[in-house]
């Protein structure tokens, strides 16, 4: 598996992966479109220094992580998806071993995503690569789904801690 960095260019693939993965996640009927996934991945990217990071296996991008500024020091980072096909192959944990080099290399110290608490997979990895809970779990402002906070720090991760 190789990972790379993204760009503009890739944002339409990143939405498709995230399309066929909430579908499988969340249950949908259907896959979003691409016009409906879109806007969330441009708005993860909209600010610099963004993060744009793409797993590919044989050439094909079938993961991908995005995020970007929250506050000084401190990446948000909005996405972490892999396609179905590819669920149980460690695209997710390539990408997240990835991310303290590439948050590094754009200047931050730290970063901290959001994970449904249903979400057990993604969960059990968070937990699993040192991702270290942030607060008390919280109703998705939207959707009502209970969310937790978790944080990550690139000199603990180097460290070893």
């Amino acid at each position: 598996m190789e990972i790379i960095r993204g760009g503009p260019e890739h944002v339409d693939t990143a939405a498709l992966i995230w399309a066929h993965a909430v579908k499988v996640r969340d249950g949908y009927d259907e896959v979003p479109t691409l016009e409906e996934a879109r806007p969330g991945i441009e708005n993860a990217l909209a600010n610099e220094p963004s993060l744009l990071l793409l797993a590919l296996e044989n050439g094909v991008a079938v993961g991908f992580l995005a995020g970007g500024p929250q506050e000084t020091g401190t990446a948000y980072i909005n996405y972490v998806g892999v396609h179905p096909d590819a669920w149980g192959r460690r695209v997710g944990e390539a990408l997240l071993r990835a991310l303290p080099d590439a948050l590094t290399e754009r200047g931050y110290t730290d970063a901290e995503l959001l994970v449904y608490v249903d979400n057990v997979r993604g969960v059990r990895l968070y937990e699993r690569l040192g991702w270290i809970k942030a607060g008390d779990p919280a109703p998705h402002p939207r959707n009502g789904r209970v969310e937790q906070r978790y944080s990550f720090s690139v000199p603990a991760w180097a460290s070893g801690a």
